[in-house]
């Protein structure tokens, strides 16, 4: 088998953006063609769903998001990098942490940066971008509101497997694990993947107002990638931060005070100031403790394999 990495980069480019590409075609044949017959619902009714939708409406929406979710990022960064490299796991970054202590620390790096992301948000939420991309907003903000809508543990269940795990897994692969891969072949520091990553992922998200906040995290996880040298710990400081959220949304359901913190349109400064000093303190100790990717971490082939093939070539 000759896998990917032995052609040119811009090859291996173009493979991978026609492997999403082909996956992105078959969801979307896959859903138009069976959808009705699957959940009972026209795509119009799904993705026009609102709070006050039925129900099964909002859960056979849930259940397409996470679909799609899947198929457009989950398993072209599967595929290709089974295809491309005999070490697929490897070639994700998916390698246990250089240290236990990073996990935690990527966690409590995650608690602090929620409140700080979250009042970004709200003060671009101020800017007037004009009444289309306010229509636009209202529209996810409504889809959103009636994901988070969750009676009940099985619905709560759910919820953060489409919003929390799903996306932190096929995500991180996607724009960490391959993107920020084939940026970096092309750049001498890791300045130009690191943003280059978070770009395209808060631009996959469609947000406006969250724009900069997604931005923001994208740029965190893509450093706690660099800093641990683990995709496992930007996965879970993906599902932390989604998920975090998906748990309180729950809980508002069941505590008045946790309903009206979520409601509220500001992040109390109190949370922004608390979460200023823990993402501090925690991003300070991943540094004492990083193990970071290695400068050639991106080569597809390894020195020894480098030196068998010049030794081989000139039998």
């Amino acid at each position: 088998m000759k896998y990917f990495r032995s052609y040119p980069f811009v090859m291996q480019l173009i493979l991978f953006l026609l492997m999403t590409f082909t996956f992105l075609s078959c969801a979307g044949f896959v859903l138009l063609s069976l959808l009705t017959k699957l959940t009972g619902f026209t795509p119009v009714q799904l993705t026009g769903i609102t709070p006050a939708s039925p129900l099964s409406l909002i859960y056979s929406a849930v259940t397409v998001q996470g679909i799609q979710s899947i198929f457009i990022f989950l398993l072209p960064s599967l595929v290709f990098a089974y295809l491309a490299h005999p070490r697929p796991a490897a070639y994700l970054g998916l390698r246990k942490p250089g240290k236990m202590i990073q996990l935690p620390l990527v966690i409590l790096l995650m608690v602090g940066a929620s409140p700080l992301l979250m009042f970004i948000e709200h003060l671009v939420s101020l800017i007037d971008f004009g009444k289309e991309v306010k229509a636009a907003q209202l529209a996810n903000e409504n889809t959103m509101t009636a994901f988070m809508t969750m009676p009940d543990v099985t619905a709560f269940l759910r919820v953060f497997i489409v919003m929390a795990i799903i996306p932190a897994v096929g995500e991180e692969m996607f724009f960490r694990g391959i993107m920020m891969r084939f940026a970096r072949k092309r750049s001498k520091s890791m300045l130009f993947p690191v943003l280059f990553s978070a770009a395209i992922f808060a631009y996959a998200h469609s947000n406006i107002y969250g724009y900069l906040s997604i931005f923001l995290a994208g740029m965190l996880l893509a450093v706690i990638y660099n800093l641990t040298g683990s995709l496992w710990c930007s996965i879970a400081g993906h599902m932390f931060f989604n998920g975090t959220q998906v748990v309180l949304s729950y809980l508002g359901n069941i505590s008045p005070a946790v309903k009206s913190l979520m409601a509220g349109n500001s992040v109390p400064y109190y949370l922004v100031i608390s979460g200023a000093v823990v993402f501090t303190a925690s991003l300070y100790l991943l540094l004492k403790n990083k193990t970071p990717l290695p400068p050639n971490w991106s080569d597809d082939f390894t020195h020894e394999e480098l030196i068998i093939f010049k030794a081989e070539s000139m039998k």
